[in-house]
Order: C-alpha cells, then sequence, then structure tokens
C-alpha cells in the first residue's frame, strides 16, 4: 500500500535514532528484495534489526502510512519510500 502522503510529524520532531536506523531499514530490505521477498512484517524487520515490532511500527508512522496490518510491507514500496526520505532514490552520475 502507498504510504500516505501526509506525515504525521515534520522531519524536525523526528528523533535522531529514528533516523539513524533508517539506513539500517534500506540495507535489511535491499537483501530481503535480492532474495526475492516481496512482503515483510514488523516482527520480521525487528527480528533482524533487533528492536520490537512495535518500535518498527513506531519509527515508520513518522514518516506516513506504511504497510497494511495484518498483512505487513511490501518491500519494494517501503524500500522506495525510505531512499525517498534518505535522498537516495536518484542516480548519481559518476
Amino acid at each position: 500500500m502507498p504510504p500516505n502522503s501526509e506525515s504525521r510529524q515534520s522531519r524536525s520532531e523526528v528523533p535522531e535514532i529514528v533516523i539513524s536506523r533508517l539506513p539500517q531499514y534500506v540495507r535489511i530490505l535491499n537483501r530481503l528484495m535480492e532474495d526475492g521477498i516481496l512482503v515483510v512484517s514488523s516482527q520480521q524487520l525487528g527480528e533482524k534489526l533487533q528492536v520490537t515490532p512495535a518500535q518498527i511500527r513506531k519509527d515508520l508512522s513518522y514518516f506516513g502510512r506504511f504497510g497494511k496490518q495484518g498483512r505487513g510491507y511490501s518491500v519494494r514500496d517501503l524500500l522506495d519510500r525510505l531512499r525517498q526520505i534518505l535522498g537516495i532514490n536518484s542516480p548519481w552520475n559518476v
């Protein structure tokens, strides 16, 4: 499910610890994509990041609505949105 275009709080109100976890989410989601996993639960993400599923949901809620209750998150959609949030969704010319 696409994220809601409105986030609950402005980025200036997002705790630093949450921002510091976002690259970890991206790394894990990249691995899941490589493994052909299409949907991931907050439980699965939490196990990989060693945080609770509730913390995963709270972290993501700072940036809008993701996933579907009882079904999990689309790996591709969540990865795309997190890349956009981090500003790493555009190719770089080298």
